[in-house]
Formats: structure tokens, C-alpha cells, sequence
């Protein structure tokens, strides 16, 4: 079952709020607000969660501040149990946003639950700019609508409860940045009728496999700490 609605998740951007919902103004400064954004995630990239994996002692740590569920999580996902549930690994990602070690961007962008997809993006004129979807999300897409154009899909993003999970965390995020590398290596390869770049950003897509990868290295070294 999918979900489709026009909203703002978190996970487009790690400026909340970043995505305007309609109006010129707002439409005209979204690129400058997309480039400080830009600016402020390649400095958070330097501090970022992933330098815990250079300092055992801090990861230790950090271990050490989750509840014994959480733990024991980390431990079945070591072992390779394959038998996580979707409450279960919310509870962890939710534990570590608290502890600060992901932001809410990065959790809302792992979620088990559901997967947000990007609609499109504002273009340097102000125009909103939609992405080809994949057949497999766009069959998805006219299956909700019951074959029919839905008001809701004209939003900034669609919001697809996912039917995925299997009980191995891991596994699930690469599948789902596997989807999204491809999916964005053929936004990059299409191309208008005269030959030029059907499609000049990718940032949306770009940050949720950032998200994806900052959480699965975080979650592989706890379990190794």
C-alpha cells in the first residue's frame, strides 16, 4: 500500500524547512537557500557522526548510553539474525537522533516504515521541475490513483509505505540505496530533445543515500565497538 501526499520532509534537505510549498518569493530563493544548505552539510560531513568511527573510545561510548534493548539489537544484527522488526529498529535510530549521533533527517530517511521519493526540484527560474519515476514507483503511483491522475501527486514528494523489510536492517538500506543510485544515474543520463541535460539536481536524492550511508557505517561500527 502507498501513501501519496504533498509535504516537506526533513529528509530533503538537513535544513528543516528548506522546501518551500508554494508562493514566487519562496520559489526564488529556494536555490540560495538550497546553496547555504549545501555549504552547511559539506561542513557537517566533516564533523559528522562518521568521525566516531576513527576514535573507538567514542563509539564505545556511545554504545554504553543505549538502553539494553537497543544493545541487544546491535548484538542480533552482528550476529546476523535476520529477525529485527521494524518497532525494533525504530527504537534504535530513535535512541541515537536523541544522543545526537543522526539527525532527524537521517532517521526520518531510514525509516522501516515507509519511504519518502522526491517529486522534483525547483530550477534556477523558479519553475518546479519533476523527475521521470521509475516504472516500478510510477505503476505504483497510477495503481493509487486507480489509473487515474491524483491532485496530491503534484505535492514535492510521495510518500510510499514500503513492503521490504525482511528482519536484517543492513540489508534493506543497501537495497533501497541501490534503488536510488540507479535511479538517479538515469535522471543523469536523460537527456532533451536537443541533446541537453533533461535534469540539472539531484540533491534530493543525493541526501537521502547520504543519510542511508551515514546510518549504516554508524550502526556497523556500533556493532563492532
Amino acid at each position: 500500500m502507498m501513501h501519496l501526499y504533498g509535504c516537506q520532509p526533513v529528509c530533503g534537505s538537513r535544513t528543516k524547512g528548506i522546501i518551500p510549498s508554494s508562493g514566487r518569493s519562496s520559489r526564488s530563493s529556494f536555490m540560495e537557500e538550497l546553496k547555504k544548505a549545501t555549504e552547511a552539510a559539506a561542513v557537517e560531513k566533516a564533523n559528522d557522526t562518521l568521525e566516531l568511527a576513527e576514535d573507538n573510545a567514542s563509539l564505545q561510548a556511545l554504545r554504553n548510553q543505549l538502553p539494553p534493548g537497543s544493545k541487544a539489537v546491535l548484538d542480533r544484527i552482528q550476529a546476523g539474525t535476520n529477525d529485527i522488526t521494524k518497532d525494533e529498529w525504530s527504537g534504535l535510530c530513535k535512541e541515537l537522533e536523541t544522543l545526537g549521533a543522526i539527525s532527524e533527517a537521517d532517521s526520518q530517511c531510514t525509516s522501516a516504515d515507509f519511504h519518502f521519493i522526491p517529486l522534483g526540484y525547483w530550477d534556477e527560474k523558479g519553475e518546479f521541475v519533476k523527475y521521470e519515476l521509475p516504472m516500478d514507483l510510477k505503476n505504483k503511483l497510477l495503481s493509487q490513483a486507480g489509473g487515474k491522475k491524483s491532485p496530491s501527486e503534484d505535492g514535492l514528494w510521495a510518500c510510499i509505505s514500503d513492503d521490504g523489510w525482511t528482519g536484517n536492517p543492513l540489508a534493506y538500506l543497501d537495497d533501497w540505496m541501490s534503488s536510488l543510485y540507479d535511479w538517479r544515474s538515469n535522471l543523469a543520463r536523460a537527456r532533451n530533445e536537443d541533446g541537453s541535460l533533461k535534469y540539472s539536481n539531484f540533491s534530493p536524492i543525493t541526501n537521502q543515500i547520504n543519510s542511508c550511508q551515514k546510518v549504516a557505517a554508524l550502526i556497523k561500527e556500533l556493532c563492532q565497538a
